[in-house]
């Protein structure tokens, strides 16, 4: 795995995540880059390197982003580890299993973090809530086929295996 690759596509998200997001939004609906390179990272390396990688992904959203530190690690390390367990039952190289597999992953990630924000600020409107994370985690899931088009080109899977 070329990892100064993956750490330079790595800050190009967090950037873009960060500073230039306001640019693709649609409404207050805001698509998460850092799901489909989990998802990406999960369905073509071993073990180890999906660790690695989501933990570096999840770090990277920690820092960049406001809410508890370490809480997208954790998160993005387990359901990086869930998506690396089952990529033997699923057919991984269709573009339907990438742009479901992530709205599942979006909407799973956007549930805990309004349950966390609930019991931890002790606010939330339920069906405002609801239809913010379906929204949201379509919207990320629908860019899920540039995203991937793009990291195969910087990552090329018959690279992931070789010991670089």
């Amino acid at each position: 795995m070329r990892w100064l690759t993956f750490f330079c596509i790595l800050l190009c998200i967090s950037i873009f995540q960060s500073a230039l997001i306001n640019w693709i939004n649609i409404g207050t609906s805001v698509p998460d880059l850092y799901f489909p390179l989990v998802v990406f990272y999960s369905f073509l390396t071993d073990f180890k390197r999906n660790t690695i990688a989501n933990w570096f992904a999840g770090l990277s959203k920690d820092l960049f982003s406001e809410g508890h530190f370490g809480l997208n690690s954790v998160f993005f390390v387990a359901a990086g580890f869930l998506l690396w367990s089952i990529r033997g039952i699923l057919y991984r190289g269709h573009l339907v299993t990438q742009v479901i597999i992530t709205f599942i992953f979006s909407v799973m990630y956007n549930i805990l973090y309004a349950a966390h924000t609930t019991i931890s600020f002790h606010s939330l409107n339920f069906s405002t809530t609801l239809w913010m994370i379906f929204i949201s985690s379509l919207y990320t899931a629908m860019m899920v086929p540039v995203l991937f088009w793009i990291f195969s080109k910087f990552q090329p899977t018959q690279k992931f295996f070789s010991n670089q």
